[in-house]
């Protein structure tokens, strides 16, 4: 089994080579409303591989279907181990009903966002993990 096999979860990033697709989350969500995210992501079904539940995470999310993805690898944010993946930034997209809006935004742009406007899992993939004690 490789170690992608094994993650919990997974996250996907669009990109078109200079810019990124962030999702807003909904601002009804139970997990961190309004706050800003990857492009798509979620949990890992026992009856999945991580590459199937990405594409149904980005079907979901963005009504994206059939869209080439390559693994990036995975990394441990906020105690979960995810899957990253990466894909070309669609040309359209359908939003679902976890998403309030999908931001088309420069990784520098992102970089400058309070932390609080993050999920913690975002913020900590940039960089901006809260110091210990804080």
């Amino acid at each position: 089994m490789s170690g992608m096999d094994q993650a919990t979860s997974v996250l996907i990033l669009l990109s078109d080579g200079q810019r990124y697709a962030w999702q807003r989350r909904a601002w009804d969500d139970d997990s961190h409303p309004g706050c800003l995210d990857f492009a798509a992501g979620g949990g890992v079904e026992p009856d999945e591989s991580p590459l199937q539940a990405a594409q149904r995470e980005l079907a979901e999310e963005l009504g994206v279907s059939e869209l080439a993805l390559r693994p990036l690898g995975e990394a441990t944010l906020e105690g979960e181990r995810c899957a990253l993946f990466q894909g070309e930034l669609p040309g359209s997209w359908q939003l679902g009903p976890e998403v309030d809006a999908l931001l088309i935004l420069a990784l520098e742009e992102m970089r400058v966002v309070p932390r609080e406007r993050l999920h913690p899992q975002l913020a900590q993939w940039l960089g901006k993990a809260r110091a210990a004690g804080a």
